[in-house]
């Protein structure tokens, strides 16, 4: 079995991981795998991303008594260096929306993973924890960044000084998870938040993702960056896509987008 495969249907990237004999254990050739993946799907004509564990788990994280020293090294580069760092670096800059769909476990490093995703839709089963604390490990700068710009200072602080589990619903609350679905409905929900990505506009979703994460580091914008934003949206704006969007709301039907 492969660590990682992927398949693309009408715009949609369908990328499943792991191995649910082992709960889809995040090992380094996984990790590797998954940076390749992401390439792949940026330089196809995918529009979104679904990003899950293969069977009915997400992914206990990494193996506890497998965890590296390199990732727990005193020198930067080392540290950033490593798969697991390399990974998550790769999930929050890929310019294709990402949609997590989780189920089962989702612990320590791949409650990283799945909050690193642009969306996260959460099975009514799904727990999540961060357990650091529980294994007597400081957990990295830039996981901490993240789960602080998902949930916020106060509910980053109970996940991971508790190292507590928490359901499904209290991680909706928590901004953790986007939505919670009933395990009937779990499939087609996913299935409908990527199509109803895949029909939006690319250039569009894609330049808007770019701003929301320049704008997600928390500090004012510098001249370069706002040159960027301006050229996304001058590009926009100059876009078949955007003739073609306001065609189809003259003409009252669905915008058919090419990404041009």
């Amino acid at each position: 079995m492969q660590p990682v495969d992927i398949d693309i249907q009408d715009h949609i990237a369908h990328v499943r991981f792991g191995d649910p004999a082992q709960r889809n254990v995040l090992t380094v050739p996984l990790l590797e795998a998954l940076v390749q993946a992401l390439e792949r799907v940026t330089e196809s004509d995918g529009r979104v991303a679904v990003l899950r564990g293969r069977g009915d788990t997400w992914s206990a994280g990494y193996d506890v008594g497998a965890i590296p020293a390199d990732i727990f090294a005193d020198e930067p580069d080392v540290v950033a260096a490593h798969p697991f760092e390399r990974c998550m670096a790769a999930v929050r800059d890929c310019p294709l929306p990402l949609v997590a769909a989780v189920q089962g476990d989702v612990f320590g490093g791949a409650l990283e993973l799945a909050a690193s995703c642009d969306l996260v839709v959460a099975h009514a089963q799904t727990r999540f924890g961060l357990t650091p604390a529980r294994l007597g490990l400081v957990y990295s700068h830039t996981g901490l960044r993240t789960l602080l710009r998902r949930v916020g200072s106060a509910h980053a602080r109970m996940l991971v000084f508790t190292a507590e589990s928490v359901e499904a619903d209290e991680a909706a609350r928590m901004g953790l998870a986007n939505e919670v679905v009933p395990a009937a409905e779990f499939e087609a929900r996913v299935e409908a938040r990527a199509r109803q990505i895949a029909a939006s506009a690319p250039l569009s979703v894609r330049g808007m993702k770019r701003i929301l994460r320049l704008l997600e580091r928390g500090h004012d914008l510098n001249e370069a960056e706002l040159r960027d934003i301006l050229a996304l949206r001058q590009r926009s704006y100059a876009s078949d896509d955007f003739r073609e969007g306001q065609a189809a709301f003259r003409e009252k039907r669905p915008p058919r987008f090419r990404g041009t």
